[in-house]
């Protein structure tokens, strides 16, 4: 555990504000969910902005087709045998005439980019419908993660069109939704989108693919519409005007005789109902899994932290803090790292500075950020650190990461600049990709492995296999580095996987989750 000096006592502990620990298994998640745009944007947002937009043209609005993909993938959820929900169980049901259309695979192949070991499919759909709920101006739905994707289909049992009134109301209440739930869920989900005539000819119509008659007057935006066109008359929904037999707005919205739509029916209640109700939507999952707290936006958040060798071979240590600043008055921060060694020592002078980076403003809905870059020498290596915040106008924040300070292993260290991914295909099709790791001369650290993250295209499914690789690393030089022994290691990557992330391993040591994109085409 770092302690700190004397000169440090004064500083001010913000220790148990936030639950959050560094690292986390949401760290991925949470970057993806509030940073849409700016520096180190992952641009989820892109894919549903404006609110009417779709990448598949005329005819199409993505924001819907994501809550839609949702909605189902949760509906066959059975709350009395612990199955299904959130499980993306989905991506293997696309042949049951219960899922039409391309809405579902186009959620999944946008969503894909985002995918990988540490964040689910079952998560990204829940991140869909937040991020499609707040970029139609709907309200911020609270999001967890740790979603388990499923391994098969699950059962049947969407609710369809032509469904009558005890056969709908039945797959919600197996689901654990009663009759007034049932009808906030569809009144809240269809504010956006609406049906396809391409998809439902029969209800619209006109089978072309670019008509698309829409639930309410404003489809585009996430308000009461829904309700009020409804109440009062005007609605144009074809699940509730359109032919008979094919009603089934029309039979959920009236099912205990419009008391419910006529309570949500103002845009303020609208909103929190729907705020409420989609939550829970997302948070339907199988009994085996246990969802995390809520994540707001990380406070101050260590990214991009590496361990390397300059050019003079000293071992350094890089990386930048990410200072949340839209909750602060003061922005003007200077921000500095306090460390211990290698064996837990804090040095005379364990002080690394920060320097904010230029045009480094990150931001999403909720939350904008600020990054802050660093690069030291840490000849005796590191084991941790706290975080420093001051502000311009006074007063200085300690962030201890729950007062054990946010832990650093120097034993076993990924080496980008040493390593490749040889873009020239082999006999068998494949890429190579070669990682050179350093390991620290110490007796218990032996055997050293690669552990590859290999992507597999499966036959109708859209979403690729993800699974671990390992293999072991050789001995490549012993004298590069005062202190360690460099190692290689290889693996023959299918074309289709080049862009996946890999760990170098080391007893109870790694260095996780580096990516194969950017790397270097050449080794040196």
């Amino acid at each position: 555990m770092l302690t700190l000096g004397h000169s440090l006592v004064f500083l001010t502990f913000l220790t148990g504000l936030y639950a959050y620990t560094w690292p986390s298994n949401i760290d991925y998640l949470e970057g993806v969910m509030y940073q849409q745009a700016g520096y180190r944007r992952f641009g989820v947002i892109d894919g549903v902005s404006p609110c009417s937009f779709s990448s598949d043209g005329e005819g199409r609005q993505a924001a819907a087709e994501w809550v839609r993909t949702a909605f189902h993938d949760m509906i066959t959820h059975n709350a009395a045998e612990g199955t299904g929900g959130m499980d993306a169980s989905i991506m293997f049901e696309m042949d049951r005439p219960e899922n039409p259309g391309s809405a579902f695979n186009a959620t999944m192949g946008f969503m894909t980019n985002f995918y990988n070991i540490q964040t689910s499919m079952a998560d990204l759909f829940a991140l869909a419908v937040y991020t499609a709920v707040r970029t139609c101006g709907g309200p911020r739905i609270a999001m967890r993660g740790g979603r388990i994707d499923a391994t098969g289909a699950g059962l049947a049992g969407v609710p369809e069109p032509t469904d009558d009134l005890d056969t709908i109301a039945a797959q919600f209440a197996t689901a654990g939704f009663n009759t007034t739930e049932m009808i906030q869920m569809v009144a809240c989900g269809h504010t956006l989108g609406g049906v396809h005539g391409v998809d439902f000819p029969d209800i619209t119509g006109n089978d072309s693919s670019t008509n698309f008659v829409h639930f309410d007057s404003t489809f585009s935006s996430f308000d009461s519409a829904i309700v009020t066109d409804y109440l009062d008359g005007t609605t144009e929904n074809p699940l509730v005007v359109g032919p008979e037999g094919s009603n089934s707005d029309l039979l959920v919205f009236g099912a205990d005789g419009n008391a419910t739509m006529q309570s949500i029916s103002d845009a303020h209640t609208f909103s929190n109902t729907c705020q409420t109700i989609l939550q829970r939507m997302i948070e339907v999952v199988p009994s085996s899994v246990t969802l995390s707290e809520i994540i707001d936006p990380i406070p101050i958040k260590p990214v991009a932290i590496q361990m390397t060798f300059d050019s003079s071979r000293t071992l350094m240590f890089t990386g930048e803090i990410r200072v949340l600043i839209s909750n602060r008055d003061d922005t003007d921060l200077t921000v500095q790292l306090h460390y211990a060694d290698h064996d837990g020592n804090v040095p005379s002078n364990n002080t690394i500075s920060t320097s904010v980076i230029s045009y480094s403003t990150g931001y999403g809905y909720d939350a904008e950020f600020r990054f802050y870059a660093f690069s030291a020498p840490v000849p005796n290596g590191i084991s941790s650190f706290n975080i420093s915040v001051i502000p311009s106008s006074g007063g200085e924040e300690m962030y201890d990461n729950g007062r054990s300070g946010y832990p650093i292993q120097d034993n076993i260290v990924f080496l980008r600049d040493h390593s490749c991914l040889v873009q020239e295909a082999d006999a068998n099709g494949n890429w190579n990709l070669t990682a050179v790791a350093a390991v620290r001369n110490d007796a218990s650290l032996t055997n050293p492995s690669f552990d590859v993250v290999v992507k597999t295209q499966r036959i109708g499914i859209l979403v690729p296999s993800l699974a671990v690789e390992s293999s072991g690393m050789e001995v490549w030089n012993s004298d590069a580095y005062d202190g360690f022994t460099l190692y290689t290691g290889h693996h023959s990557l299918p074309i289709y996987s080049w862009s996946t992330t890999f760990d170098v391993t080391v007893g109870e040591y790694s260095d996780s989750f580096k990516s194969s994109g950017g790397l270097p085409g050449t080794c040196s």
